[in-house]
C-alpha cells in the first residue's frame, strides 16, 4: 500500500471569522482520522485560536502517549496581511485597504512570540481595512518563523497576474534574503472533488500560470515549493454552509453570491487528495513533510504571571520570599486591629492555615496585588468596593488584607471552598467596582505598569441555534410559514442544539414531513453552523496585567466598547478568550462594574450632606429593626436581589427574623431547589417537623432548618460522619455538584466505610449519601451568598431607613 505523507500547512477554522466554518476540533479530529501527522492553524490575521488548538492537541496527546503513538502536532501560524505600498502606518484611502497575503508559521518559541509580536503590531498600528504588518517587521521579527508566498491574495500571485515579474523578483528576493531556507513558494489547485474531469474556470486558469511562474522562479533563486490547500472547512459538503457564512457577512442571498465565483476546493482534502493532486510535483508534497520536521514540539504555556507590587525593606531577598513574608506581616497586622491586640486562638490557627496553603500554591504576590488594588480603589480613587464575591470571602487572609468585607469566622465560611493544596491555576477572587470606578480601576492599573502590560479580555459571538436557522432560511429565501414558526420555536432555549430540537419538539417534525427536504437541508446546515463564531466582543470583566508587555504572554487585537458614559472607545484586548488566556501564564482578573454599588454610594453621599456626616454604610447593625421589617413585609421593590414579586411572596411567608435567613432564602431562590421553600417555611415556624437520619447532622443543618442548601454543608456532614480530610471533602462537592460519577464511585465506599468505623449504620449512611447526592446538585456556595445577601441588606437598610434618599436615587437611575 503507498504511504501518504502530507501535512497541511494553510489551514483556517471558525477563528478566522465568518470565513471559515470549522472548530478547532473539528479541523485536528479531522486530520489525525486521516492520519496526518499534525496540522497548522492558519487563520486571516489573528491568533484567536492558537491556544485552544495547543490545549485541545495537548490532551490529545497524553492519550496517545499512554497508547503509545506518535504525539501530533500543532503547528502554529497565521495568515498575515501583508501592507501594499510601505509601511503599516501608511493608510491612504482604497490602496492601503488590507494587505497581501502570506502564510507564516512558528517553527520553534522563539517563532511563536515573534509572530505574536508581528499579529499583535499588525493591530494595534497597522489595521486598516484589516490588521496589516509590512516588511519592517517581518525583518524585525523573522527568527523562528517559516514563510510561505502566499495563496491567491499573495504578493506574488498579484504581480504574476499583472505580468510584473520584475516586481515578482524583487520580492522573492527580498523573502529570500529575510528568511533564507525557511521561504517557500506557495502551490495551490483549486479544483472540485473530480479533479480528473474537472472544467476549470478563469481563477483556476490564472492560477495555472501563476504556479508554472513560480516554479519556474523556484527553479531560477533555489527556493523550494510547497502544497496547500487554503482550507476552510472539514468536508465538501461543508461548501453550502461556507457560502452561508459569506452570504452572512455580505448581506447577500444565496443566490446572488453564487452567481459570483464561491470556492469550491476549500476543504480538508486528505493526504491521499492531495498527494494525487500534485502527482507531477511531488517536490511540493514532500515540503510539507520537510517543514513538519522543522517545527519543534514546544510548550507554549506559562506559569502565572503575577504583577509585582512595591514590598518594604526587610522581608527577604527572593521576590517569593519577600512576598510570603510581606503577605504574612499584613494578614495578621491587621488581623490585630480587627480582633485586637491579643488574637484569639481560632483567629490564628485560620490564618497559619491559610498562609501556609497559599505559600505552597506560590499565590503570596497574587494576594497582594489584589489587595494592592482594592485598598487603593478604596483610599486613594474613591472607588466602592463590594463585600466580595464567590468562595473568596472564605478566607481570613482575604478578610484581613482587605479584599473582601465578610469575616468567614462569623459566618462558618470554608477556606479549602475555596484553595486547596491541588492544583496549579490560582483561585477566582471577582471584584465589584461601581460602574464608573471600575474604568478609574483600570486606568490607574495602565498608568501605574503600563498601557502596554494592560488588556481587556477578548470574546467571540456565536451563531446560537435561532440564529443560525434564522440565517439559513433567509439566505436560502426560505419565507415560508413553517420557517417563520420554527424561529420562533427556537428562540426559547439558546443552549439547546438543531439535533436536539428535532429529536424531541413535535411541531418541528411536523413541519419537516410537510416540507420535505428544503427544511432538512436547513436544519442540516444549521447544526454545522450553530455555535460557530460570527464576531468579536470584549469578556465583561476579564482584565490581564502583567510586568512585562502582554504581547510576550498574549497576541493582541483590538475591539471597541462602550464606556460608563455611553462613548466609544478602542480598547486593546488579549486575542485569547477567558477560557484559554491564563494558559499562557496572564492571569484574568475579573473586574465587575455592579450598578448596585453605584446607587449606594449616591444614596449615602445624600444622608451624608442631609443628615450625617459620618454615616458608614459598613457598620450598620446587621439586626436592625425596621430592615427586618421592610422583608418580612417584602417591601423589597429595588433592593437587590430581592426585588422580584415571587421573592417578595416567599419573604412575607417566611418571616425571615436573623440575617442568616435572608441568606437562606436567597440561595433558594433558583429553579428546582425552590420547591423546598415550603419545606423551609414550615420548618422556621415549627422546628418539630425536622428529622435527621444522623442525629449529629443537626450540627451543621440547624441553621437551615434541616435542608441542604449550600455546598460547604456538603463538606463539613462528610468530616463529621466519615472523616473525610478537607481535601476528600472538597472533592466531594465538586464531584456532587458537577456528577461527576466516576469519582463518586470512588468516595461512596469511602463515605460508608469511614462513618461505619464511626459507629453509624451502613443503611443510615446510605440513605445520607443519597440525599447528599440528590439535593447537593443545587446546593449553592454559601460564601458568594452571603456576600450579595449582606449587599442586599445594606441597600434594604437604606430603604428603610433613609427612604427619601433611596427614592430619589433610583428613580434617578431608573429614568437614565
Amino acid at each position: 500500500m503507498k504511504a501518504y505523507r502530507f501535512v497541511h500547512l494553510n489551514v483556517h477554522s471558525h477563528f478566522s471569522i465568518n470565513d471559515g466554518c470549522a472548530s478547532i476540533r473539528e479541523l485536528v479530529d479531522a486530520a489525525i482520522k486521516d492520519g496526518m501527522p499534525g496540522i497548522a492553524i492558519t487563520d486571516n490575521g489573528n491568533m484567536f485560536g492558537i491556544m485552544e488548538f495547543f490545549d485541545h492537541v495537548s490532551r490529545i496527546n497524553i492519550e496517545r502517549t499512554e497508547k503509545g503513538k506518535k504525539p501530533f502536532k500543532a503547528i502554529i501560524g497565521c495568515e498575515l496581511y501583508v501592507a501594499k505600498h510601505g509601511p503599516k502606518e501608511q493608510k491612504d484611502g482604497h490602496k492601503d485597504l488590507k494587505g497581501n497575503h502570506l502564510t507564516v508559521l512558528a517553527k520553534n518559541l522563539t517563532g511563536y512570540k515573534n509572530l505574536m509580536k508581528i499579529v499583535s503590531n499588525s493591530w494595534t498600528d497597522g489595521f486598516y481595512g484589516s490588521p496589516r504588518t509590512d516588511r519592517a517587521e517581518l525583518e524585525k521579527y523573522h527568527e523562528g518563523l517559516i514563510v510561505l508566498s502566499g495563496s491567491a491574495g499573495s504578493e506574488v500571485f498579484y504581480k504574476i497576474s499583472y505580468g510584473d515579474i520584475e516586481g515578482l523578483e524583487e520580492t522573492i528576493k527580498w523573502y529570500q534574503q529575510t528568511f533564507g531556507k525557511d521561504y517557500y513558494m506557495e502551490l495551490q489547485r483549486n479544483v472540485g472533488c473530480d479533479y480528473n474531469s474537472y472544467t476549470p474556470s478563469d481563477f483556476m486558469l490564472d492560477q495555472q500560470k501563476v504556479n508554472a511562474v513560480l516554479m519556474q522562479k523556484a527553479k531560477e533563486y533555489g527556493v523550494k515549493v510547497v502544497a496547500t490547500n487554503d482550507v476552510h472547512y472539514v468536508a465538501p459538503e461543508d461548501l453550502t454552509v461556507y457560502n452561508i457564512q459569506q452570504c452572512y457577512a455580505t448581506g447577500k442571498t444565496m443566490e446572488e453570491y453564487t452567481a459570483q465565483m464561491p470556492f469550491e476546493s476549500r476543504w480538508l482534502r486528505s493526504r491521499k487528495e492531495m498527494c494525487e493532486l500534485f502527482s507531477d510535483v511531488p517536490e511540493a508534497i514532500a515540503s510539507t513533510m520537510e517543514i513538519y520536521n522543522k517545527v519543534e514540539f514546544y510548550d507554549i504555556r506559562h506559569a502565572p504571571i503575577v504583577p509585582g507590587i512595591y514590598i518594604p525593606n526587610g522581608f527577604g531577598n527572593e521576590r517569593r520570599e519577600k512576598e510570603d513574608n510581606y503577605l504574612e506581616y499584613l494578614s495578621f497586622s491587621k488581623a490585630k486591629q480587627i480582633y485586637g491586640e491579643s488574637l484569639p486562638e481560632d483567629v490564628t490557627d485560620r490564618l497559619k492555615f491559610e498562609l501556609q496553603i497559599i505559600k505552597l500554591r506560590k499565590a503570596s504576590g497574587y494576594f497582594l496585588f489584589l489587595q494592592d488594588v482594592v485598598n487603593t480603589a478604596q483610599s486613594e480613587l474613591g472607588v466602592w468596593v463590594g463585600p466580595g464575591r464567590g468562595s473568596a470571602a472564605g478566607s481570613l487572609v482575604c478578610y484581613c488584607s482587605g479584599i473582601t468585607k465578610i469575616d468567614p469566622l462569623k459566618h462558618d465560611l470554608l477556606f479549602e471552598r475555596f484553595l486547596s493544596t491541588e492544583g496549579t491555576m490560582f483561585p477566582d477572587i471577582d471584584i465589584d467596582f461601581d460602574d464608573e470606578g471600575r474604568e478609574r480601576v483600570i486606568e490607574w492599573l495602565q498608568q501605574k505598569y503600563g498601557k502596554e502590560c494592560c488588556a481587556h479580555v477578548v470574546s467571540f459571538r456565536t451563531f446560537s441555534t435561532a440564529n443560525a436557522f434564522s440565517t439559513v432560511a433567509r439566505v436560502s429565501q426560505m419565507h415560508t410559514p413553517e420557517t417563520l414558526a420554527i424561529n420562533e420555536l427556537l428562540s426559547g432555549y439558546s443552549w439547546r442544539s438543531i439535533k436536539n430540537y428535532v429529536k424531541y419538539e413535535p411541531e418541528i417534525r411536523k413541519a419537516i414531513r410537510k416540507v420535505g427536504n428544503p427544511l432538512r437541508n436547513a436544519f442540516a446546515n444549521t447544526a454545522i453552523l450553530e455555535r460557530k463564531i460570527c464576531g468579536l466582543g470584549v469578556h465583561a470583566c476579564g482584565f490581564v496585567v502583567a510586568d512585562e508587555p502582554v504581547s510576550n504572554w498574549a497576541p493582541i487585537s483590538t475591539c471597541s466598547i462602550e464606556d460608563s458614559k455611553g462613548n466609544e472607545q478602542l480598547v486593546n484586548c488579549t486575542q485569547y478568550d477567558g477560557w484559554h488566556v491564563e494558559s499562557s501564564g496572564l492571569i484574568k482578573f475579573d473586574f465587575l462594574g455592579l450598578k448596585t454599588l453605584s446607587q449606594m454610594r449616591d444614596i449615602c453621599e445624600s444622608i451624608k450632606v442631609h443628615y450625617d456626616k459620618d454615616f458608614d454604610i459598613e457598620k450598620i447593625p446587621i439586626d436592625d429593626e425596621r430592615t427586618m421589617e421592610l422583608f418580612q413585609t417584602g417591601q423589597t421593590d429595588d433592593v437587590f436581589q430581592f426585588s422580584s414579586k415571587g421573592m417578595q411572596k416567599f419573604l412575607q411567608k417566611l418571616h425571615p427574623t436573623c440575617f442568616e435567613d435572608l441568606v437562606i432564602l436567597n440561595c433558594m431562590y433558583r429553579p428546582v431547589i425552590m420547591e423546598d421553600i415550603p419545606t423551609l417555611i414550615k420548618h422556621k415556624k415549627s422546628k418539630k417537623g425536622i428529622k435527621y437520619i444522623i442525629p449529629c447532622m443537626e450540627k451543621y443543618f440547624q441553621d437551615t432548618y434541616g435542608i441542604i442548601v449550600y455546598q460547604e454543608q456538603l463538606m463539613m456532614l462528610s468530616r463529621l460522619i466519615a472523616d473525610f480530610s478537607r481535601g476528600e471533602s472538597d472533592l466531594l462537592r465538586k464531584a456532587i455538584c458537577k456528577r461527576k460519577m466516576d469519582v463518586l464511585s470512588v468516595l461512596k465506599p469511602r463515605f460508608i466505610e469511614g462513618g461505619m468505623k464511626n459507629g453509624h449504620k451502613k443503611n443510615a449512611l446510605e440513605k445520607v449519601w443519597n440525599e447528599m447526592e440528590r439535593k447537593g446538585l443545587y446546593a449553592f456556595n454559601k460564601s458568594h451568598a452571603v456576600c450579595y445577601t449582606w449587599l442586599a441588606y445594606q441597600m434594604a437598610y437604606l430603604k428603610a431607613n433613609y427612604p427619601e434618599e433611596f427614592k430619589q436615587v433610583i428613580e434617578k437611575y431608573n429614568s437614565d
